[in-house]
């Protein structure tokens, strides 16, 4: 029988240590071969990447991270996405009626241009799925009173919100809202309100998160989904 697995990281098991060791994580309930894993370069784009069964393996040893992408998405079992964050927004999604899985990096640029639409369309146009099965998980990020950019990037950035249909939702000048951007893009994109889950969490303000703004390391916490069999 399939099942999805979804890992939603803290600050352990690190991005870096499994850089190094380059070895299978060991995870709450799951083993996950390091070989079976994918990620993708990160680039701040919107680019959504459909995994084929060479994928595997990518951005570990010699094989190259899938290039410019910033999410993908797979119907392989015994694959495994994975999303690095530090402040950024990871979102996975799961369909558990066509067992489809997707990853995607939501940083300021991402949600800008709807990366999690992108997603739920490369689902729905690739597998067949229904926005309506899909589960979206939205892990733990940088919260507004912390999200402080210039005024150039605010306005830019609810600029194309407005532009696009959405409410800023910003409280306070020069600051970004992107937990509540993101929430908004996933109901247009067709999700349930109750299929849309939070880990309410600032990864500033919380030290068992990397926070690139508050520490400027170079550190991740990893998220993975995947689909497996039992």
């Amino acid at each position: 029988m399939k099942k999805i697995f979804i890992h939603l990281g803290t600050d352990s098991p690190d991005y870096r240590g499994l850089m190094h060791a380059q070895q299978d994580l060991e995870l709450p309930g799951q083993t996950v071969p390091a070989a079976n894993l994918v990620i993708c370069e990160q680039t701040h784009s919107s680019l959504v990447h459909i995994c084929r069964e060479g994928d595997s393996g990518a951005g570990l040893g010699a094989h190259p991270q899938i290039p410019v992408a910033d999410g993908f998405s797979t119907n392989i079992p015994g694959q495994f996405l994975l999303i690095r964050t530090a402040d950024c927004y990871p979102v996975l999604f799961s369909d558990a009626e066509a067992m489809v899985v997707a990853a995607v990096h939501s940083g300021r640029e991402g949600t800008r241009q709807n990366i999690v639409e992108q997603a739920v369309n490369a689902m729905m146009r690739n597998y067949g799925c229904d926005p309506a099965n899909i589960v979206a998980h939205i892990g733990a990020g940088i919260c507004e009173d912390h999200y402080e950019v210039s005024e150039e990037i605010w306005r830019e950035f609810n600029q194309t919100l407005e532009q696009q249909g959405f409410c800023p939702c910003t409280k306070k000048f020069r600051h970004l809202n992107i937990r509540t951007t993101i929430f908004q893009q996933l109901i247009r994109a067709g999700l349930k309100f109750i299929n849309i889950e939070n880990i309410h969490a600032c990864t500033f303000e919380n030290p068992n998160y990397f926070s690139y703004r508050r520490d400027k390391g170079n550190n991740r916490q990893i998220n993975i989904i995947g689909i497996i069999n039992e």
